[in-house]
């Protein structure tokens, strides 16, 4: 058997002592946040860089409308559209509402005289329940043949009061248009400009002749023109990019819909819409320009940030930065540094701190000066960037003047052992850890259902003892809160160690945990700390709807993901190790292909169900996200819970 390295030996002393240090904290507290550290390729590579806005639009190739019933004459109910149909014979209609099938539908081609659309044309009909999701709505779809091409009414009744409820509309007749939509800005703050830009795109555009926004908050619905002129953050005027402002005094949570009418190549009448879910948090906090450094031990510096503040109380803020210093090639990245915190008060201003340890220089062949860079200040729900700085110098007197001729460059050769030997010195579990020693034992398998859940969900037969079942139903969480929520059960039940096997949103609320807390997470062991099926690590597009049963949830959009995985190291997505899944051929629901790109699972699509430097562990058909959906769901794969819970940590 291999002796271990002196390296190795005093990493296990580390976490054997830390260990016990951390059991007794996690009973006293069920999570502590910590110094999140990253190496400098997560920096080069971009990893932790927040994406450019326009890499991640909403994209629809659908038209999805609310259904707004108004009283006619007669005493009946009705919503009104007028609906283009660009190609003869293609044309896909969905009502979703928990009383969609006692709506009555007519249509006519513009001008014509209205008539019921089931006896107008050859037609297929279903009607499906839209599945746990939305337990209680229904679907019901048309699919019409024969359909000419232009412009249609189409009328929705419903006879009944009580039939006059919530309800969308879902209608396309090509694949080969879409539209998309953006917000502009990282920093949605109150009063700060932020924009929403649309565009269509694909093989049979022609000319968008009209395109307008709907923006929707708790002060009710505000329609915007989107303009092409270059003045609304649209890029050049005439490039086909549409862009409108909102309004300065919009705040909280939003929906907004992008709404593009025009003309295909042939001059065929065409609408996409596109839509956005995100929120826009009040002003809390500006930034100073400098940075202050003061030694904390033989290592570790803190870096401290003044804040000026803008609200009477601290918030928990998402503090994030990388760390640059000199090397002989000119500036080189030494480390990328976050915390999850609530800003100290000191005198009349705030400091929010970040800890650097100063074997990083050792690892870059660095020196100082050194500076902060990308310096961001984040809401760790809605991750909206509160404020930011480009660059931050930081006043260090008191740091020894190193030179690279006099440092440890040996370190410095790419190789992952160094890396990680001082990533897990700093705390940060990388890599299998020792067994806890004289710590008491209390392991166990976390079963993690997802987002709006109705309740327990994994087969009890499929896992075996240790384990333990996190249970949060109907409810809509922010990544951050769901992680908390996990490691506070887990501190209920005195757990000293856990892995964790999560079902849909909670495979990012684990790594949320994973990243930015300290918890029995960490001290896991025999095994895969997170396995995850179906999880949207890079969103749903299902997310930008309200319709959904808990409400809109902007971490789970694909704009929203993708801020949140520019705060997720290399090293925590490296212990994940997710599953993706879809249908067997016909689709989960008759909702979702308006919506999903096949493959879909009917919730999640497989591109987007696959984590960037994870353990992507393969794809299998005939499964779907929840039940009440055409095949069984995913959840209920015997095989593949055997797998994950022999493979699991605990």
């Amino acid at each position: 058997m291999q002796q271990p390295t002196t390296s190795h030996r005093s990493t296990r002393r580390l976490w054997t002592t830390a260990a016990a240090a951390l059991f007794t904290a996690a009973l006293a507290q069920a999570q502590t946040p910590r110094n999140v550290v990253a190496p400098p390729a997560d920096i080069t590579s971009g990893l932790l860089r927040l994406p450019d806005p326009a890499s991640t639009p909403s994209r629809s190739g659908a038209s999805v409308l609310p259904v707004r019933f108004e009283e006619q004459s007669d005493g009946r109910f009705a919503a009104q559209f007028d609906l283009p149909v660009e190609g003869e014979g293609r044309w896909s209609i969905a009502l979703l509402s928990p009383a969609a099938a006692n709506w009555r539908v007519l249509a006519a081609p513009r001008g014509g005289v209205l008539r019921p659309i089931d006896e107008s044309f050859a037609l297929q009909r279903t009607v499906e329940l839209a599945g746990d999701d939305l337990p209680g709505w229904v679907v019901v779809r048309r699919e019409l043949r024969g359909a000419p091409a232009g412009e249609w009414r189409v009328r929705i009744e419903a006879e009944r009061a009580s039939d006059v409820v919530e309800g969308w509309l879902f209608t396309r007749a090509s694949r080969e248009l879409a539209a998309e939509a953006w917000v502009t800005t990282h920093e949605l703050v109150r009063g700060k400009p932020i924009a929403v830009v649309a565009r269509a795109s694909g093989r049979e555009l022609g000319l968008v002749r009209d395109a307008r926004l709907v923006v929707e908050s708790s002060s009710g619905p505000r329609e915007l023109a989107l303009r092409d002129d270059g003045a609304h953050d649209d890029g050049a005027a005439s490039d086909g990019l549409f862009g409108a402002w909102l309004p300065h005094d919009v705040s909280g949570p939003l929906s907004a819909r992008a709404e593009l009418r025009g003309v295909t190549r042939e001059g065929l009448p065409f609408l996409r819409t596109a839509q956005l879910a995100f929120s826009v948090s009040e002003p809390v906090l500006e930034l100073d320009a400098a940075a202050q450094a003061t030694r904390v031990d033989a290592m570790t510096w803190r870096m401290e940030l003044s804040a000026a503040p803008l609200v009477a109380t601290p918030p928990r803020v998402l503090v994030a930065a990388e760390v640059w210093g000199s090397a002989p090639q000119g500036s080189t990245p030494l480390c990328w540094l976050a915390r999850i915190q609530t800003p100290r008060l000191d005198g009349a201003l705030w400091t929010l701190e970040l800890d650097f340890d100063e074997r990083w220089l050792d690892l870059a062949g660095a020196a100082g000066p050194l500076e902060l860079r990308n310096v961001r200040v984040q809401d760790p729900d809605s991750l909206n960037v509160l404020a930011r700085l480009e660059r931050a110098p930081v006043d260090a007197p008191q740091l020894v003047a190193r030179t690279p001729q006099n440092t440890n460059t040996s370190a410095n050769s790419g190789a992952s052992t160094p890396t990680n030997a001082l990533l897990a010195s700093l705390g940060v579990p990388v890599g299998p850890l020792p067994q806890i020693g004289e710590v008491p034992i209390r392991p166990a398998l976390m079963l993690v259902h997802g987002y709006c859940s109705s309740g327990s969900i994994w087969p009890p037969a499929h896992f075996s003892e240790p384990k333990l079942e996190f249970l949060d139903p109907s409810a809509n969480r922010t990544h951050d809160q769901f992680a908390q929520l996990i490691a506070q059960r887990a501190a209920n039940a005195q757990l000293s160690s856990f892995g964790v096997v999560a079902h849909s949103q909670g495979g990012p609320a684990a790594l949320q945990l994973l990243t930015f807390y300290t918890t029995g997470l960490d001290l896991s062991t025999g095994g895969r700390r997170i396995q995850s099926v179906a999880a949207p690590y890079q969103g749903t597009p299902l997310a930008q709807f309200g319709f959904l049963a808990c409400g809109n949830n902007a971490n789970l959009t694909p704009s929203g993901s993708s801020t949140w995985l520019a705060g997720i190291p290399s090293w925590a997505r490296a212990e994940v190790f997710t599953w993706t899944t879809s249908n067997s051929g016909n689709a989960c629901s008759g909702l979702v292909d308006f919506l999903l790109s096949n493959p879909e699972d009917g919730t999640v699509e497989k591109t987007r169900g696959e984590l960037p430097n994870g353990n992507n562990m393969g794809h299998v058909t005939g499964w779907c996200h929840t039940t009440g959906m055409s095949n069984p769901a995913n959840y209920t794969d015997a095989a593949r819970n055997a797998l994950m819970n022999t493979s699991a940590a605990r």
